[in-house]
């Protein structure tokens, strides 16, 4: 099958099975919260601790002056928390599955999307209390949230590429996982999520750009902390490589997922 067809299957997959995705992404954030008083309210705790805790942080032991920064926190807290616990839950995703990938009719690749699902469900159902902190602090939202459907898809694409590329060569490389976990780890630290870009040196800011996530990170500043239209080349950028990384990361995946039951 050439790479053509497999990335034509892909997308087919997706929407022959966008279902059972959906379906499966809901037992995953029951499952994770199974048990709990709180259940889906961990969603909005989880969260909101964090940017207590960096608040405190940077405004009162480092006396950050910026305007609104808890809102300038959580537009990069937010979706990152959602891009880094997909690809570190869909690396072992396929590896962790067992029988499910060796005797399930299921395609593979519903398990991985499940997971980047589940979490961004967990991202939505924060998305609340970003537009809280908005008003809290006296910002505004207008027009340009009409963008941020389009920025969360593309941004799925992403991220999608990338866990489908991860899952598949974890699957032969169980050290992948653990090279995730500090790979996004440091990633995190290396985008302007806690700072503002302008704070970089000019050679260090370009470098930024060179991480993909970065302009997906931009763009959700842009639109809920400067109410203004992402930039062209932020869009732009973003799609662009949004589209090379999920053909690429499925086309290997593709490539790979009949040797899967030989090795889990």
């Amino acid at each position: 099958m050439s790479n053509k067809n497999k990335i034509t299957e892909g997308f087919e997959i997706l929407l022959k099975y966008r279902y059972l995705i959906w379906v499966l992404s809901l037992k995953e954030l029951k499952t994770q919260y199974r048990g709990s008083y709180l259940g889906f309210f961990w969603s909005l705790v989880n969260p909101l601790l964090l940017l207590i805790i960096y608040t405190f942080l940077f405004v009162v032991v480092f006396h950050n002056t910026s305007k609104a920064y808890p809102v300038y926190l959580f537009c990069g807290i937010l979706p990152y928390t959602w891009f880094q616990n997909s690809i570190i839950v869909s690396t072992t995703s396929i590896s962790n599955a067992g029988g499910l990938v060796s005797k399930s009719l299921i395609p593979p690749e519903v398990i991985v999307m499940s997971k980047i699902g589940a979490n961004l469900l967990n991202y939505t159902l924060s998305i609340p209390i970003l537009v809280l902190f908005v008003y809290i602090f006296k910002m505004r939202l207008g027009l340009p949230v009409l963008y941020f459907p389009f920025i969360v898809i593309i941004t799925f694409f992403l991220t999608a590429g990338i866990s489908l590329f991860f899952a598949a060569l974890n699957v032969f490389y169980r050290d992948i996982q653990f090279i995730i976990i500090n790979l996004t780890t440091f990633l995190y630290f290396s985008m302007p999520v806690m700072y503002f870009d302008k704070q970089l040196p000019l050679k260090l800011r370009r470098l930024v750009y060179l991480n993909p996530v970065a302009y997906a990170m931009k763009c959700f500043q842009d639109i809920f902390y400067f109410n203004v239209f992402p930039k062209f080349y932020y869009v732009a950028g973003i799609t662009l490589i949004s589209i090379v990384f999920f053909v690429s990361g499925y086309a290997y995946f593709a490539s790979k997922k009949e040797l899967f039951s030989e090795f889990i």
